[in-house]
């Protein structure tokens, strides 16, 4: 997977799962930057309701900015139609938690969002700076 776009603009997202969405009809996914939600298969407590969340929050369509790939799905942070950070909202919720293997970075020792534990810098780099 070749990713090249400076922003990619989904107007009829789909919820995949708590952390993922597809853009209409399209089979590829976008993987939201930072954040882990439980899965939905297997099918773990609060998935469906995290599931639920990103689906309400997409409404209106999604901007996202890319950051990387993993598992040839795009991470990237995704805004609503209001601006607004869907993976900060969906954190704030406490539907989802910061993923601080991905998130943790030289720029973000604490996590991009900064919820990580407090730790010196260790050499763990993050997968997708912000």
């Amino acid at each position: 997977m070749s990713i090249t776009a400076a922003a990619l603009i989904c107007l009829s997202p789909v919820a995949y799962d708590g952390d993922t969405v597809r853009c209409g009809i399209s089979p590829a996914r976008v993987r939201l930057f930072a954040i882990e939600a439980p899965e939905v298969n297997p099918l773990q407590p609060g998935a469906l309701e995290a599931k639920a969340a990103t689906q309400g929050l997409s409404v209106g369509g999604l901007m996202c900015e890319p950051k990387g790939a993993n598992f040839s799905r795009l991470v990237a942070l995704c805004y609503n139609s209001r601006g607004q950070d869907i993976g900060r909202l969906l954190m704030d919720s406490g539907l989802v938690k910061e993923w601080c293997q991905y998130s943790v970075s030289r720029k973000f020792p604490n996590g991009y969002y900064g919820t990580c534990t407090a730790r010196a810098w260790n050499g763990l780099r993050s997968r997708a700076e912000p």
